[in-house]
């Protein structure tokens, strides 16, 4: 019976992967150079994907509760302190505070009704969400519309984004380097929260919650306090990624066709390509699709191809399709089977 009680994973287990991840970040800008400096701003915007993802993952893949509006969030995160920034004149920081709390209310407020819902009217229930918060934004004049807003200030974080160049390894560092170091600081806090969450007693709660509620509920879980807890969260942290969108990543602009309906999908594809058991995966969807984003705008433009939104629906609808059937689980459980199974093997042709 001993064996049988749940042991904590080992610190470095548990730490290990953060401080892997922090020095790929932390070189990434030294090899971003020349020809290749556009990766840094590449490298911004997977950051705020993967932020979003983390809360998705443990919102979908650890408690089972499928959401299709989360660009919604993320668009309340990014245009309420835009508008109280440029209609209003609001100091930044207040700003962004109101935002998030805002974000937070709606998200706890919303919980209540959604939440009783399960399946497939969870889902339909959180796409319009998603859908009217992403028109909203697109139709309001005091959001700019279809314009956008334009000028909104940049975060300064104690001088650290408006300093000039500086040197790390001997290796000029700009601006723009500096907002991917701040975004992916934000992005390393969240991940190994999320890691630390899921691999906690709170976190066997969750997969109790995921697996079957009505046995969870049978053992004393109040599921619905739980899900209604990781749908907040998961919420906020959809806005804190709107924030980095809004006034870290981008160059003063704001515009709605980041917060469209289509956004909602690649939120949902990322969780699921990457592995909705596992954190991880989250990182790993959101990096990979974004790249490959880009990847095919890059092969659009040097084709002459005007539009490449419909070359990509097609390849992320064909890769989503080849993972689910490969490996139903995701990317990265997939992986971690297949390197399982390698092993085994690799240590039963030793021992003949």
């Amino acid at each position: 019976m001993r064996n049988m009680i749940p042991r904590a994973k080992p610190f470095w287990k548990t730490y290990i992967g953060p401080l892997i991840l922090a020095l790929v970040v932390l070189v990434f800008p030294l090899f971003a150079r020349g020809d290749y400096a556009y990766l840094i701003e590449l490298g911004r915007l997977c950051g705020v994907y993967v932020i979003i993802v983390v809360g998705l993952t443990l919102l979908m893949g650890y408690t089972g509760q499928v959401s299709l509006g989360h660009a919604g969030f993320y668009a309340l995160g990014a245009y309420i302190p835009a508008v109280l920034v440029n209609t209003y004149h609001w100091p930044l920081t207040a700003a962004v505070l109101v935002g998030l709390t805002v974000a937070v209310v709606v998200s706890a407020a919303l919980a209540s009704p959604l939440l009783r819902l399960r399946g497939n009217h969870l889902a339909l229930a959180t796409l319009c969400v998603g859908i009217i918060i992403g028109e909203s934004v697109a139709k309001f004049k005091i959001t700019g519309g279809v314009d956008g807003i334009v000028g909104l200030p940049q975060f300064r974080l104690f001088g650290f984004l408006e300093m000039s160049d500086f040197r790390l390894l001997g290796v000029t560092v700009d601006a723009g380097a500096a907002k991917l170091y701040v975004i992916w600081a934000v992005v390393w806090v969240c991940v190994t929260w999320a890691l630390q969450l899921v691999s906690s007693p709170g976190g066997r709660v969750l997969r109790a919650v995921e697996g079957d509620e009505d046995a969870a509920q049978s053992l004393g879980i109040d599921t619905y306090k739980v899900k209604v807890k990781v749908f907040v969260v998961s919420c906020a942290l959809a806005a804190l990624a709107g924030v980095l969108y809004a006034f870290v990543h981008t160059e003063g602009y704001l515009a709605p066709e980041a917060f469209g309906l289509w956004m909602n999908v690649q939120l949902v594809m990322m969780v699921v390509i990457g592995g909705m058991g596992s954190i991880w995966g989250g990182v790993a969807g959101g990096v990979i699709l974004t790249g490959l984003h880009e990847i095919i705008s890059l092969v659009g433009s040097t084709l002459g191809a005007a539009d490449t939104s419909r070359i990509e629906h097609i390849v992320f609808g064909l890769l989503l399709g080849v993972i689910l059937i490969l490996s139903p689980s995701g990317m990265i459980p997939g992986l971690r089977r297949l390197a399982r199974t390698i092993s085994r093997l690799w240590t039963k042709d030793r021992t003949l």
